[in-house]
């Protein structure tokens, strides 16, 4: 595996950095449309990678309606000339102000967001007629994993009150099961199955109603292959474009590529077999408990501790490691590694050809723009 991410001129690298591979980004697109039957049923989401050159490579092969969960994300999106949005984060008002605003200056591209209570539905009911806008809404179902959203069994009431205000158009129903983890695929599957039937009844109750759901978006990377087999949904993964260590462990067999590497320099060995790297919760996902990385060459070894700028891990297997020397490392949770970043190196036939900007990780917009 090493020999697949190895760069032939290291010396130019500097750690800690992350490493993208265009190519095994764009298998992984072909996965990724191989899985959904077709690009008609993709809208993935951008959040994992915030880069306009992975939006590109996916333009470039047919995939033109995306998630995203910020505005900067959005602005991202609406700068590629995408043809479909789905900010997929309900908006509190400042963030629906820019919204409404973005929307009446891009009109040739579909812009739409979340809404599962009534609040914000009458929040963008006002805002609507402040901007002399109307407004694209999904209501956000909460099968389970209970996060955001509305549990099904009180979502018909929104969806009335939502098909009786002016300028509000029902776009369908946002249905995100990140909760859903079995690493046995059938249990995946019929897990996955089991708690969609709440969704399925809440359409049978729209459509008794003399309504119509006019589409329906469900799950994410984990519960893509799932939702796949129900050919009458639209599908959001994100993370299958970098992929990452946590999801291959719970989708054993997918094809996904890991097309994003960490780089480390070894730069201390304070102790018999205590090894110090440049990789601190600085420059990689942290939120879980160690290990947050495998190092490549060094797969064996124990995880000690992690401080702002220092990894230090315990290795008692013979080797010729030197401080200088680098590592490759690969997280167990992408997403919100890249955001560490303001660049990527890519990398293609083992040689560091460039970088790709991370346009959109920052938080701070101009509300002005």
């Amino acid at each position: 595996m090493l020999h697949d991410f190895k760069v032939r001129d290291e010396s130019k690298l500097l750690t800690p950095g992350l490493l993208v591979y265009p190519d095994r980004v764009q298998k992984n697109i072909d996965s990724m449309i191989r899985i959904a039957g077709g690009v008609e049923r993709l809208i993935p989401h951008v959040k994992t990678h915030k880069m306009s050159a992975v939006i590109k490579l996916q333009m470039q092969a047919g995939i033109l309606q995306f998630k995203c969960a910020t505005l900067a994300e959005m602005k991202l999106l609406l700068d590629c000339g995408v043809d479909l949005i789905l900010l997929a984060h309900q908006p509190t008002p400042e963030k629906a102000r820019q919204f409404l605003k973005w929307q009446k200056e891009y009109p040739h591209i579909h812009c739409a967001t979340l809404v599962d209570n009534l609040d914000s539905l009458n929040l963008f009911s006002e805002l609507t007629k402040e901007a002399d806008e109307n407004i694209n809404l999904w209501i956000d179902i909460n099968n389970g994993m209970n996060r955001t959203g509305i549990i099904p069994e009180k979502a018909l009431s929104l969806y009335r009150a939502m098909i009786r205000i002016p300028r509000v158009s029902f776009s369908g129903l946002h249905v995100y099961d990140g909760h859903i983890r079995p690493e046995d695929l059938q249990d995946r599957i019929a897990k996955c199955n089991d708690d969609f039937k709440p969704v399925k009844e809440l359409i049978s109750q729209i459509e008794a109603a003399g309504g119509v759901v006019p589409h329906i978006i469900s799950g994410g990377s984990p519960s893509f292959y799932p939702h796949s087999l129900q050919k009458k949904t639209l599908l959001s993964p994100g993370t299958t474009l970098l992929w990452d260590l946590g999801y291959k462990k719970i989708w054993k067999e997918s094809p996904f590529l890991n097309a994003a590497v960490l780089i480390t320099r070894l730069i201390s060995k304070p102790n018999t077999n205590t090894y110090c790297f440049d990789l601190g919760h600085k420059a990689v996902a942290s939120e879980m408990p160690l290990p947050r990385v495998t190092i490549l060459g060094m797969e064996n070894a124990i995880h000690k501790g992690q401080s702002e700028e220092h990894l230090i891990v315990f290795y008692d297997e013979p080797n010729d490691f030197k401080v200088g020397d680098l590592f490759y490392a690969l997280p167990y949770h992408i997403c919100p590694t890249v955001a560490k970043y303001n660049r990527v190196y890519t990398v293609e036939d083992n040689m560091q050809t460039g970088y790709w900007d991370v346009e959109a990780r920052d938080y701070q917009i101009d509300l002005n723009s």
